[in-house]
């Protein structure tokens, strides 16, 4: 494993830490994908780890979306 690649892996995981952890604002949403796309353009990581972040991220994404629904629908009741 590469330097690169591992400070590449460090610095999306640490963010993909902070989405788990129940961060939900959108500059850390950019800064996620954007981690992971530089990371790929660069070389740092190769195309099946680039797909399974972006496979992941977009997992997140739904999982803080359905909790929004789920919060908002409460409201409602």
């Amino acid at each position: 494993m590469s330097r690169n690649h591992e400070v590449a892996v460090g610095m999306i995981n640490s963010r993909f830490q902070q989405l788990l952890a129940g961060n939900t604002s959108v500059q850390l949403h950019a800064e996620t994908g954007m981690a992971y796309e530089m990371a790929h353009s660069l070389g740092a990581i190769d195309v099946s780890e680039y797909t399974h972040y972006v496979v992941r991220h977009n997992r997140i994404i739904e999982r803080q979306h359905q909790d929004l629904m789920d919060k908002l629908e409460g409201l409602r009741a």
